[in-house]
């Protein structure tokens, strides 16, 4: 099937390309590889956090990796985990991420190559509202209609994905921390919802993480932090998705997040 163009307007053809892809296994385990060379971080985890994670990886488990959201690295830092947490490799080449439309879009044989490689690591473009505010677009009511039926075929798309036997990562804040790196800011529902809906078919775990660069940035538009490629990640217990309720899985998911920050940001301290 042919890349289709990335554009809200074209947002069908795009989340039908995206939910029949596959990822090359060897290119996967490549770029795992080459990224856990490049980002050396230093990972630790709740007591007990390995073992059940293994254990629902072997049973088939779904897992919902679910870091906070602080510079533009986070998700190579997320492609470098799964290659260096031993009961996460087998998430390689089967473990998709939302990502900005920008990465799919860009000129020339650069750009071609660049989302020849995202798509390889499982990337799937989300629109977002401020990615057409920022490019000076006018949210019209149409757009805005059309922005929330292609939210509403992201949601099923990923459902379909991890019913389908793919594992999910994402920054379920919606934006990078521009305010303090130590405090994770609110959840969208969106993920509850994706993860429900997914979970009425399959086990779908939320892994919770935190991240910390080792301190805070002076710019926070450009941040720039002490530990940019060797960041500390603490990884949390699975939280299994029994609830019935997006509100009440985003409420029980943030402060577990939270607790994985303030291990992450000690321990890089």
């Amino acid at each position: 099937m042919k890349r289709p163009d990335v554009t809200l307007d074209n947002f069908e053809a795009v989340y039908r390309f995206y939910e029949a892809h596959t990822q090359s296994m060897l290119f996967a385990r490549a770029a795992h590889l080459v990224f856990a060379r490049r980002y050396r971080l230093t990972v630790s985890c709740d007591p007990g956090a390995e073992a059940a994670i293994r254990d629902e990886v072997q049973s088939g488990s779904r897992l919902i990796l679910s870091p906070n959201h602080l510079t533009a690295d986070d998700q190579y830092v997320i492609v470098s985990l799964v290659q260096k947490v031993r009961t996460l490799r087998p998430l390689r080449g089967r473990c998709f991420i939302p990502a900005e439309p920008s990465l799919f879009t860009r000129p020339g044989f650069a750009g071609r190559m660049l989302r020849r490689a995202v798509d390889g690591l499982g990337a799937i473009p989300t629109f977002r509202l401020e990615d057409l505010k920022r490019q000076g677009i006018d949210v019209t009511d149409e757009i805005r209609s059309t922005y929330q039926q292609s939210m509403v075929r992201a949601s099923e798309t990923q459902a379909s994905k991890l019913i389908r036997g793919c594992s999910m990562a994402g920054f379920w804040e919606g934006t990078r921390n521009r305010t303090d790196y130590g405090v994770v800011q609110p959840l969208k529902n969106g993920i509850g919802y994706t993860a429900m809906d997914a979970a009425k078919e399959v086990r779908v775990l939320l892994l919770p993480m935190g991240i910390s660069y080792g301190g805070e940035p002076s710019d926070y538009r450009h941040p720039r932090v002490p530990k940019r490629h060797s960041p500390h990640v603490h990884i949390g217990m699975p939280l299994p998705v029994e609830t019935e309720s997006a509100v009440e899985l985003v409420a029980l998911l943030h402060p577990a997040i939270q607790a994985c920050v303030d291990q992450a940001v000690a321990r890089a301290a």
